[in-house]
């Protein structure tokens, strides 16, 4: 569970370092933590690419291609 989450988060926190990472959570309202063991249902991964996408300025789904 939260394999997803956890990865969208670790690009996150790569691209926009730490001030991305909190945003993330600001954003989706949902903590790395609680992320990397919650399920993953559709809704939930594609809050977090539109959030994740947004804070990157572009879209996220090319790095999460590799799982």
């Amino acid at each position: 569970m939260g394999k997803i989450l956890k990865k969208i988060y670790d690009i996150v926190t790569e691209k926009k370092g730490f001030k991305g990472r909190i945003m993330l959570a600001e954003i989706t309202g949902i903590s790395r933590e609680d992320a990397s063991s919650m399920e993953e249902t559709e809704e939930v991964i594609q809050k977090f690419k539109n959030a994740a996408s947004e804070i990157i300025e572009e879209d996220i789904s090319k790095y999460l291609t590799e799982q």
